[in-house]
């Protein structure tokens, strides 16, 4: 009976072991399991991460191209509004050469003696002793 003893209390320890070796194993696997859980998990987030952060980047360069644009187009309507007020000025200057041109051609093909009878007309003192161009000026 001391035979059978000790063999149960051998076998009761190596049961205990296999217990405990299985034990580990399932604990092991258990940590296994977490860590390739933990592994997925943080390569999505990364995933994830590079996916926003170039989702930033695209957003950045639209807004800088964006920006750009807006840039050459006030520069550029700026540049109109100066060619506007440039082209104002030079007709402004165009009409009022053409009036006068207008107005040479108009009182050049006068004699003096058509002139001296306007200015007569008009009471012009001393309109006899005046010459052509003196005559265009006070007719006027």
């Amino acid at each position: 009976m001391a035979n059978k003893s000790k063999k149960s209390a051998k076998s009761s320890k190596k049961d205990q072991r296999k217990e405990a070796k299985r034990e580990l194993e399932r604990k092991l696997t258990k940590a296994k399991h977490e860590l390739a859980d933990q592994k997925a998990h943080a390569k999505a987030a990364a995933k994830k991460a590079k996916a926003h952060a170039k989702k930033e980047i695209r957003k950045a360069k639209k807004h800088a191209s964006d920006t750009k644009k807006n840039a050459v187009k006030d520069a550029k309507r700026a540049a109109r509004g100066k060619s506007t007020a440039v082209k104002a000025k030079v007709d402004h200057v165009k009409s009022d050469v053409a009036k006068k041109v207008a107005a040479t051609k108009s009182d050049a093909g006068e004699t003096v003696t058509a002139l001296r009878a306007k200015a007569r007309a008009q009471g012009v003192v001393g309109y006899s002793r005046l010459t052509k161009d003196q005559l265009l000026a006070k007719v006027k």
